[in-house]
């Protein structure tokens, strides 16, 4: 009876240890929240900009800002996921002789910097190692900055090899301890003044931090920035990329980013079009369809769809090329067929001038 008891309670015991996988909560946020950075800063003019403004004078002055470029993922190595969240920059020398490596690491939950030394280490490691198999004589110098996103800054000096090494009875490491100087960048995200750098950069750097902290009712005052952005198309573009992964980022908090919060986030950049931004953009995504309705195959609500699809393809051409004849004007306002109104707004976009905006209306 007491075999059989046993023979009985190991499925059960197996079963309940399959079932009591805790839930990936942080991995689903961390994912969030390094594909955003690595979307945003793996564009050339937003970490030039990031690193005018961030890096040290003798850094930037020794490179040549108009050859950096995207490091191959191999200089990180064939395994783990520090080559998948975070970056690495080439910087060839002003001098030609040889490169600086800028590899920017991106610290999301807050922590103390503790496993930062080692992760260095094993990060040049592998850069050199990739150089000198491509045939490489001089190699690379490093240059590593640690983006921290956190609650709160980071208190005291950062941590060193020496922190995690035994030490003698003068409390000295002991051995030939290798250090590795570093960079970190605190987002004040709770003070926006204090963010430097272009609107896009402040736009970004704002909204990510934002973000990881949760303070949304900061939103508003996180894409102030967008209001100096002179090109209209990238105004938009920008906008619709920041609040997708602002709702991506509520959703993994199981909040929802609502209709009430994009008209207040959008007001002050784009003063009488958020609504039919809202509409025409942001309607499914994010339950903002107030005045489309629910009956999705109803003749009231395509026609909704086309007012703001109107809408929607005038602001972009005033975006792009400052006025609309009345003529052209009158043609959109006339179109009913939504469909038609999206590609043409897709096609603005790609148009040289007014006149070839026109051809393509006929």
């Amino acid at each position: 009876m007491g075999k059989q008891n046993i023979v009985k309670r190991k499925p059960k015991s197996a079963k309940r240890s399959k079932s009591a996988k805790p839930k990936p909560v942080h991995k689903k946020r961390g994912n969030v929240f390094d594909a955003f950075a690595k979307q945003m800063f793996g564009r050339l003019v937003i970490i030039i900009d990031f690193l005018m403004s961030y890096a040290d004078v003798d850094f930037i002055e020794a490179i040549d800002l108009s050859k950096i470029r995207l490091a191959p993922t191999h200089y990180i190595g064939q395994h783990g996921d520090e080559r998948i969240v975070d970056l690495v920059f080439q910087c060839p020398l002003k001098n030609g002789g040889g490169s600086l490596m800028a590899v920017i690491i991106f610290e999301h939950q807050g922590g103390n910097l503790k496993e930062i030394p080692q992760k260095l280490h094993k990060y040049i490691s592998a850069i050199w190692d990739a150089e000198k198999k491509e045939g490489k004589k001089v190699l690379s110098a490093p240059y590593f900055i640690i983006l921290r996103t956190g609650k709160r800054p980071h208190r005291g000096p950062p941590p060193t090899m020496a922190d995690s090494l035994p030490k003698g009875c003068d409390g000295k490491p002991l051995g030939h301890v290798p250090e590795i100087k570093y960079k970190v960048v605190d987002l004040p995200g709770w003070d926006f003044r204090k963010l430097v750098g272009g609107p896009t950069l402040r736009l970004v750097m704002g909204v990510l931090q934002t973000m990881t902290v949760g303070n949304e009712e900061n939103l508003p005052e996180a894409f102030l920035p967008l209001r100096e952005i002179p090109d209209g198309r990238q105004k938009v573009e920008l906008t619709q990329e920041l609040l997708d992964f602002v709702d991506k980022a509520m959703k993994a908090h199981n909040r929802r980013l609502d209709a009430a919060m994009v008209s207040e986030i959008l007001k002050p950049a784009f003063p009488d079009e958020e609504q039919a931004m809202i509409k025409s953009i942001f309607d499914e995504k994010f339950d903002a369809g107030v005045a489309v309705g629910e009956a999705k195959g109803d003749a009231k609500v395509a026609g909704a769809k086309a007012e703001t699809g109107r809408n929607m393809l005038l602001m972009f051409l005033r975006a792009r090329f400052g006025r609309v004849p009345k003529g052209t004007e009158k043609a959109i306002r006339q179109m009913t067929d939504p469909i038609a109104l999206e590609s043409l707004a897709a096609h603005v976009g790609d148009c040289a001038s007014l006149d070839e905006f026109a051809t393509a209306l006929k």
